[in-house]
């Protein structure tokens, strides 16, 4: 059986450029494939590059905002946010260790489950 890296997004709204490079670098260090999106300005952004890039996951570190209606318009793809205040995304982290964490977790869940998608 072939193994598969899980592959994640990760884009940034509503903050500086190279914001989420610290997480990127975890992650890729944990084995998992990482695309860096940039700073994105808008949720149409977000889903354009989530249609070209076919990740697993989509993670977003956000500033004061986050894009809204993502996650109903991204119902196959598992997301999560990561930035200080409220958050309406279901796996929502204050810091890019504990989001780091979670998708390490998910990998380990997923890593052997062969993909139902055509790549």
């Amino acid at each position: 059986m072939t193994r598969r890296l899980l592959r994640v997004v990760l884009a940034e709204f509503g903050v500086g450029e190279g914001a989420s490079v610290a997480l990127g670098r975890a992650l890729r260090d944990d084995g998992v494939e990482v695309v860096y999106a940039g700073r994105l300005d808008t949720a149409e952004q977000l889903l354009r590059t989530v249609e070209q890039e076919d990740p697993d996951i989509l993670g977003v570190v956000r500033g004061a905002s986050e894009p809204e209606g993502l996650a109903d318009a991204l119902p196959d793809v598992l997301l999560f946010a990561v930035g200080n205040g409220p958050s309406g995304f279901d796996n929502a982290f204050e810091s890019l260790e504990e989001a780091a964490n979670w998708v390490s977790g998910v990998r380990s869940h997923t890593v052997e489950t062969p993909s139902d998608r055509v790549r």
